[in-house]
């Protein structure tokens, strides 16, 4: 379920990016998810289904989460320099990626791919922000919206049970 929001709130930012969107209309939806996706988190790391390997999916979302409540802080702020911001899609891209190898050791080659496309467009993100490259914005919109889509696709595949890695 929370891979599905993940994808709707991708393609919306995306979208955003694109000129086709308003601050506080975004900042909406990325608290959404952003809470959405805290809660998942906190179920995996505390609740009734804690169990091993679950610290690292709350991990992994956690990254998530605090992309979106801090997108959706930035927009709703109107804030210009998002540097910082920018620093940490930074982290989260190198993070991303022995995630992704973690996942396909799991197994799980369709996570694997999704983990590495995240991995890539959160870089995306670095460069944009942390660097400051504007002249990115359009094609960084694009492929935002274009990872939304494919993420949303894959969460629908995994809440519907019809995810082939599972």
């Amino acid at each position: 379920m929370g891979l599905l929001f993940v994808g709707g709130v991708l393609f919306v930012n995306g979208m955003w990016l694109l000129g086709y969107g308003s601050n506080r209309d975004v900042a909406i939806f990325n608290f959404l998810v952003g809470l959405i996706t805290f809660l998942i988190v906190l179920w995996w790391a505390f609740g009734g289904d804690a169990s091993e390997g679950t610290a690292f999916n709350a991990a992994g979302t956690m990254l998530f989460s605090f992309t979106y409540l801090w997108i959706g802080a930035n927009a709703i702020r109107g804030v210009d320099d998002q540097r910082s911001f920018g620093w940490y899609c930074g982290f989260v891209a190198v993070t991303a990626l022995p995630t992704a190898y973690l996942v396909f050791l799991s197994g799980d080659l369709g996570l694997t791919g999704l983990w590495l496309l995240w991995a890539v467009l959160w870089a995306a993100f670095f460069v944009l922000l942390a660097l400051e490259r504007d002249d990115l914005t359009n094609p960084v919109g694009s492929f935002t919206a274009i990872t939304g889509a494919v993420t949303a696709i894959g969460g629908y595949l995994m809440a519907a049970g019809f995810w082939p890695w599972a």
